[in-house]
């Protein structure tokens, strides 16, 4: 599927209503149940810490750790089997079940689906059941799972009582209830656990030092898969393996507390076939549960993949895709972003894994770069770092999409984005801001989006003019100023950056520039955290953070006659926010007006929903100008919640958010109830300063 094809997938998406209202209430559930484990439990953040390390130490040593898991699976009684692909796997799957017909109860398994064994064992004559309830309802709709914890998390409940009586004939009825339905299929599957000659699972953790096989469950089908026939079988990922029979028992918890389910209410500890010593202690194997037991550690890519500096970091993926339900971009389409198994922030990395490096390029450019995966993640898999990457690998090879090439040739050309002439770069200053000279203390830095666009312009007017009332000494370089390369490394456009980098790091220090005030998160993060590589030597700072300290110092007092009545929500810019933690500021500055009330909307800080801008989409359009404006898009749906809220204001600290949420009050039409205005503008109004 190429990149235009894969925008049409994500466009039907976006106009589909059921999938829609699926997402929805399901992103919105799974958002506070996470937030409440998290809360009542924080020790799962330390232990998360602890799980990213033993990850890593595996990672480095994979095939180690394969071959020792492997004689310890063996000794504990169990077959242990290594599948190199796709293939493999299926021949040995194939010889432990044999060719006579068999009833399959199955777990979910995001390993099963990649090697589609559902699909194979079907083929083969054998009758196939998912136990997991949402696996089920995928198993019928014929769908691929959305999220790999909650794989239906995408269909309504009224679909899923739709499913259950049209493809299993249950007695579900129009406005079944949650309790209902899940009795029901209940019923259903009972009888088929009771007739099922294999079981078949995935697994959470296989502990290398004792081969112990780890599973975390909520619903108790496991355990039946386990108990019941008499033969069962584990096909799980390599990078499962852990070193100690502890760590896993650790990596457990984190999954399930990452997903919203802990303290989980099964976990099942394998360690070979059941026996009993009960009578004169003389051991005795294959009690109540399997027989047999098969553990089949599959290597799909991932081996390989240990050698790749971008994509050893998905392999620490623990698979609770926290990061899909943090993704704007998933949360309108699921899993349609994706390749056939894998979708979302973790389905980039997951894709080049086991599908090619290729087909993961075309989904890589639909990321926006906003960090929400990296910063929710608790092993901190740098999900928007692995796409920026491999659009650079797409760039490389030609394949851009058109806004995002124009976009790029006008900076080449022109040092902006818009293509416009240099000489309109400062048309917005009148000849009362100062040009930058020797011995000033600060360089404003306006940026693209403050010196062209004209709402930008009035933002970058406004802290012009409140720097001039706090006697800040600072000048901006007008028509010398050019691109910060931001947006050329948001799309991963290295040598572009690199070289406009070097340029403005020569011309900072031919000017002796010591420290740097910037309009925009995106200049302020690639100057603070990058300049610095190719010889920058100057302090950063976010004029947020300046004008906070203005305020602490007394350069800024606000009269209590100057009171800004209004309710006012915060939204928290990505680049600000998670790329470079800063929180507080902003808000600081809100609560020294007189006269502000600050309300949180429900997604704030760390959690706080992208506006949709980041990658250049701001300049190009939603999804690099290809995908379509719809209500469900993530500026709208951002203004929505602030309204919902109940803010009569809309406060950013971004060019480009307030850009994109203020045409998105317009497409919601609440203009009459909710405007969107940057900090700058709101302190300036505060001081009631003279107009210029």
């Amino acid at each position: 599927m190429n990149m235009e094809e894969l925008a049409a997938e994500i466009i039907r998406a976006q106009k589909d209503e059921m999938l829609q209202l699926g997402l929805k209430r399901s992103i919105s559930n799974f958002f506070r149940s996470i937030d409440n484990v998290l809360k009542n439990y924080p020790v799962l953040t330390e232990i998360a810490e602890h799980v990213k390390f033993i990850r890593e130490e595996v990672l480095g040593n994979l095939e180690y750790y394969v071959d020792k898991a492997i004689k310890s699976i063996s000794a504990t009684g169990a077959h242990a089997y290594f599948a190199e692909n796709r293939y493999s796997a299926l021949e040995i799957v194939d010889k432990i079940i044999g060719d006579e017909k068999k009833v399959v109860v199955k777990a979910k398994s995001m390993v099963t689906e990649e090697i589609m064994l559902r699909e194979h064992l079907i083929k083969r004559g054998h009758e196939v059941y998912e136990t997991d309830i949402g696996e089920l309802l995928i198993q019928v709709s014929r769908g691929k799972p959305m999220h790999p914890i909650v794989p239906a998390l995408h269909l309504s409940r009224e679909q899923a009582a739709s499913l259950l009586r049209s493809h299993l004939g249950l007695n579900v009825g129009e406005n079944a209830t949650h309790e209902e339905m899940v009795s029901c299929i209940r019923d259903f599957l009972k009888e088929k656990f009771i007739r099922a000659d294999v079981g078949i699972s995935g697994a959470n953790a296989i502990a290398a030092d004792t081969g112990s096989i780890f599973l975390v469950h909520n619903e108790g089908n496991i355990s039946n898969i386990v108990t019941l026939p008499p033969i069962y079988i584990v096909i799980t990922g390599v990078e499962k393996i852990v070193p100690t029979f502890k760590d896993a028992i650790l990596q457990v918890m984190v999954q399930a507390g990452y997903a919203g389910l802990y303290p989980p209410t099964y976990v099942n500890v394998i360690s070979g076939i059941s026996s009993t010593a009960d009578i004169e202690y003389h051991r005795v194997h294959g009690v109540h549960c399997a027989k047999e037991i098969h553990v089949i550690l599959y290597d799909g890519g991932r081996i390989r993949a240990t050698k790749d500096q971008i994509l050893t970091e998905q392999l620490r993926c623990i698979k609770c895709g926290r990061c899909q339900i943090s993704c704007p971009i998933w949360s309108i389409c699921g899993n349609i972003w994706g390749g056939k198994v894998y979708g979302g922030p973790m389905g980039v990395g997951w894709t080049a894994i086991t599908e090619g490096i290729e087909t993961a390029e075309t989904i890589s450019w639909f990321c926006l770069l906003c960090n929400a995966c990296k910063e929710l993640c608790p092993v901190k898999v740098d999900s928007a770092g692995i796409s920026r990457k491999l659009k650079s690998r797409g760039i490389e090879r030609g394949i851009v999409p058109p806004k995002v090439k124009d976009m790029l040739e006008n900076i080449y050309k022109h040092g902006n984005p818009f293509g416009l002439p240099r000489a309109k770069r400062s048309e917005w200053a009148g000849s009362y801001i100062p040009r930058f000279r020797d011995g000033l203390d600060f360089l404003y830095y306006i940026g693209d989006m403050g010196s062209f666009h004209p709402r930008a312009q009035e933002a970058a007017r406004s802290l012009a003019e409140i720097l001039l009332s706090a006697a800040v000494p600072y000048g901006i370089l007008g028509e010398a100023e050019s691109c910060s390369g931001s947006e050329a490394y948001e799309v991963g456009e290295m040598g572009l950056f690199e070289e406009i980098v070097k340029r403005n790091v020569k011309t900072f220090e031919t000017l002796g520039v010591k420290k740097i005030v910037t309009l925009s998160p995106h200049s302020y993060n690639v100057m603070k955290n990058f300049y610095g590589e190719f010889g920058g030597k100057f302090d950063v700072m976010h004029y947020t953070q300046l004008l906070w300290l203005l305020i602490k110092d007394g350069r800024i007092e606000f009269s209590d006659k100057a009171q800004f009545n209004k309710i006012i929500a915060y939204h928290d810019p990505c680049f600000l926010g998670r790329w470079n933690g800063e929180y507080d500021a902003p808000r600081n500055i809100l609560r020294a007006i007189p006269g502000v009330r600050l309300i949180e909307m429900e997604r704030n800080r760390e959690s706080s929903l992208c506006c949709g801008g980041g990658s250049g989409n701001c300049y190009v359009g939603f999804g690099c100008g290809l995908l379509s404006e719809s209500r469900y898009n993530p500026d709208r749906v951002r203004v929505k919640e602030a309204y919902d809220a109940g803010a009569e204001v809309l406060a950013v600290a971004c060019p480009s958010c307030l850009i994109m949420l203020e045409e998105a009050v317009k497409a919601e039409d609440l203009e009459n109830s909710l405007s969107v205005k940057d900090i700058s503008e709101i302190v300036r109004s505060s001081l009631h300063l003279s107009d210029k």
